[in-house]
């Protein structure tokens, strides 16, 4: 126990020290954010960049066989237009890159299906 809050001690006293001294630690303050969306096996998940010429990637699988294919509407920020995706009957994934806009929202449905709840990307 005494080594475990000695462990967490130094390095929250580097931390500190790393902050008051400017140094950053690389790829922290850019981390990109990906989230996803999932019904059973089948998933959307939206990727924003904060820096590059790729400014979205957007994925969508449709993992189960079942005769239903995977749809997903992507709201692109500062566009206000949405791009939706569909990825046929099992077993694979679509990788559409967007690099004029990133993401502001997205949401997932099998065909004929509810839409599920919308995923903020902020």
């Amino acid at each position: 126990m005494k080594t475990t809050l000695s462990r967490a001690a130094k390095a929250s006293a580097l931390s500190a020290a790393l902050v008051l001294t400017g140094i950053a630690i690389p790829g922290v303050a850019y981390a990109d954010t990906t989230k996803c969306s999932y019904i059973g096996y089948d998933r959307a998940c939206a990727t924003n960049y904060t820096s590059g010429s790729t400014k979205s990637v957007l994925e969508i699988c449709d993992n189960t066989n079942d005769g239903k294919s995977v749809q997903a509407a992507y709201l692109m920020e500062g566009s206000g237009t949405s791009t939706n995706t569909i990825d046929p009957y099992g077993g694979g994934c679509t990788v559409l890159r967007n690099s004029s806009w990133r993401v502001h929202w997205f949401k997932i449905r099998k065909t004929y299906d509810t839409w599920q709840p919308t995923v903020n990307m902020y």
